[in-house]
């Protein structure tokens, strides 16, 4: 880059760390605990009791705590990367929870839609489910479950980047805030041979600015590329 500062975009992080090798990266894993009293796992539990009951009534209980299950993983992928609170505020639906976390690279919504569709029948048409019906609804909830985890249990918050370029070194930092919904991006130069670091720039990205989606994709993205690079060196 010889000098020429990077712009605070998205477009300009792309470009910079796709153009040339980086020197070294590091990306941090963490644990995400949800608030949430119930578990999705344990609504497939009662999913699955619920199946064994054998009649209309535990098959109807069954899909609802299907829906359940995935309604409370999506709920806890959302808070875990700030978005929860915007989600509860427009009152997103959960068609529109399956279009964010698909843009964002996380799900395909093909067949949740499918499950919605049943569960959306039954409650609306009063149409009774088949038991492969069911079967099927919990068997696609446990494997989204298990999926997504990942996005949980071995979640980025912090992913750091170094890399040179000519004859300056470029170290760039990104957080992410769950508590405080927001996204930290930090860029910092060290010129030639000098000892001190010049801040190219340091924004803070709320959860509900325009932008904080397209960064968000973009650090996924680039943290699990980092992750699978360290995993090989």
């Amino acid at each position: 880059m010889g000098g020429k500062p990077i712009e605070p975009n998205i477009r300009s992080l792309t470009d910079y760390m796709t153009t040339g090798g980086y020197t070294d990266s590091a990306t941090i894993l963490d644990v995400f605990e949800t608030p949430f009293d119930t578990k999705p796992e344990e609504f497939l539990k009662f999913a699955e009791d619920d199946l064994r009951i054998g009649e209309s009534k535990g098959q109807y209980n069954s899909l609802s705590n299907v829906k359940r299950a995935i309604d409370c993983q999506m709920d806890s992928i959302l808070l875990r990367f700030c978005l929860y609170e915007i989600s509860k505020s427009e009152k997103w639906n959960f068609p529109k929870k399956i279009d964010v976390l698909n843009k964002l690279g996380i799900i395909s919504p093909r067949i949740l839609q499918k499950i919605n569709a049943k569960r959306n029948s039954l409650e609306h048409e009063y149409k009774k489910p088949t038991r492969e019906d069911v079967e099927d609804a919990i068997d696609v909830a446990t494997l989204f479950v298990h999926y997504t985890n990942k996005f949980l249990f071995n979640t980025p918050t912090e992913l750091e980047i170094s890399k040179e370029d000519e004859d300056d070194e470029f170290y760039l930092k990104v957080e992410l805030k769950t508590n405080e919904r927001k996204m930290k991006i930090r860029c910092n130069k060290i010129e030639g041979h000098s000892s001190s670091d010049k801040v190219l720039w340091n924004i803070e990205l709320l959860s509900n600015s325009e932008e904080f989606h397209e960064y968000l994709k973009w650090f996924l993205t680039s943290s699990e590329k980092h992750s699978s690079d360290n995993n090989e060196k």
